[in-house]
């Protein structure tokens, strides 16, 4: 009891989740207890799936030594490193008691969800099948708990270091990979028009990996509606906020191969167009099912309105897909940004009627393409969708200017 009560006093405190209910001591002790013997039954097999997930990246950010990035070696005496310490810190039983409620509510969830879409298909399971699967439930449930925890105190620790607003994609400084996912006429389309889009971006393979991880999340109750948005009629999909990092390698192979190449999307484009995006590696998975939309709005702004998005980068994971099918994304003609107005005034040229919204294209979310787009400039919206429609954003941030004036601040192409 006494090292319980040392552990627990030692350990920061998290705030509870919102929403979740408060656990009476001894019943969160209990269920402790019971997540303790998950972990450590079947000779250890669910620590060891942990200790494996975070030793080889796997739904966990990198760990970075004691010194200047080095690996991270026991100090003399120890026996442990920090990987094993940061483990065992995050499965004590003080811990575990703290997470106990929200990880079992987070099983109950799922485990309900399981067993009524059994009933929808006409299956049921036996007592013994039930608890079973709900050990299982409960077991990845406390896995990925622990991750996320670990990677939130990774983060932090990383942020607390840092001290870059920003950090620019410098394509001198990427060696991920030659810089040429995209053609001529894309980069040209994008620069003039604002708009371009690229098929085949990854191959087949990776795209019918990428769906099935997506519907995966979905079925796991991973994406949520927006539910402000959902109210007002603005949007019906449901959204994910995804991590590269916070990818299981294994689990996931298709994100991870299409992420790692779109991560690149910046270097790309300010090596060919000179446009000062930054990095960046968090993704929207987004779900339309069938019936859903999003009405027409413009991703980014200038002035007030400036979010920081300059590029608009989309993924459609849709194998099999066709017109037929609808879920296009409509892209308005592009509006004249506060630069071109300056510049047709003092030329004494007359301004377009910027309130009106021209059709300028109905785009196929056809699996394999990636569309890109000026967030700040281009009117879009999703039309109703078919079927399934899956697809993965990335929002590169930038200064409003180079790139946008209109003319001799982009490479030609």
């Amino acid at each position: 009891d006494r090292q319980i009560a040392r552990e627990a006093s030692e350990r920061p405190k998290r705030e509870a989740s919102q929403g979740s209910r408060d656990w009476d001591e001894r019943v969160a002790d209990g269920m402790a207890k019971v997540l303790g013997e998950i972990l450590t039954e079947n000779n250890r097999l669910a620590r060891n799936d942990l200790e494996r997930r975070i030793r080889t990246g796997t739904g966990a950010r990198d760990f970075r030594g004691r010194c200047c990035g080095a690996p991270d070696t026991p100090l003399p005496g120890e026996e442990e490193d920090f990987v094993a310490r940061i483990l065992r810190e995050h499965t004590s039983h003080s811990a575990l008691r703290d997470m106990a409620g929200t990880v079992m509510e987070q099983a109950g969830e799922i485990f309900s969800r399981v067993q009524q879409r059994g009933k929808d298909d006409g299956m049921s399971m036996d007592a013994e099948t039930e608890v079973k699967v709900l050990r299982d439930v409960v077991k990845e449930c406390l896995i990925r708990h622990v991750l996320k925890l670990i990677n939130m105190d990774n983060s932090g620790t990383s942020a607390a270091g840092s001290h870059d607003a920003g950090l620019l994609a410098t394509p001198q400084g990427y060696f991920g990979g030659d810089l040429d996912s995209f053609g001529r006429d894309v980069i040209r389309d994008l620069m003039e028009k604002g708009y371009g889009y690229q098929d085949d971006f990854v191959d087949d393979n990776t795209v019918r990996d990428v769906f099935k991880e997506i519907e995966y999340m979905e079925y796991d109750g991973k994406l949520v509606e927006v539910q402000q948005q959902k109210m007002t009629g603005y949007r019906s999909d449901k959204i994910q906020w995804l991590t590269y990092e916070a990818l299981d390698r294994e689990k996931q192979p298709g994100l991870v191969t299409l992420m790692k190449k779109m991560i690149s999307i910046p270097f790309e484009l300010n090596k060919k167009c000179s446009l000062y995006l930054q990095a960046n590696s968090t993704f929207q998975i987004s779900y339309y099912a069938k019936g859903a939309y999003y009405k027409r709005h413009i991703d980014g702004g200038y002035e007030d309105l400036n979010n920081g998005r300059k590029i608009t980068a989309i993924f459609y994971a849709n194998p099999c897909w066709s017109e037929a099918d609808g879920g296009q994304l409509r892209v308005y003609k592009r509006k004249l940004n506060p630069f071109q107005i300056e510049h047709m005034k003092s030329k004494g040229q007359e301004v377009p009627d910027q309130t009106k919204h021209e059709v300028e294209e109905d785009i196929v979310p056809l699996g394999g393409r990636l569309v890109l787009f000026r967030s700040r400039d281009i009117p879009h919206e999703v039309l109703p969708s078919g079927g399934k429609r899956f697809a993965v954003s990335l929002w590169l941030m930038g200064p409003a200017g180079p790139g946008d004036q209109p003319e001799g601040h982009h490479a030609k192409t």
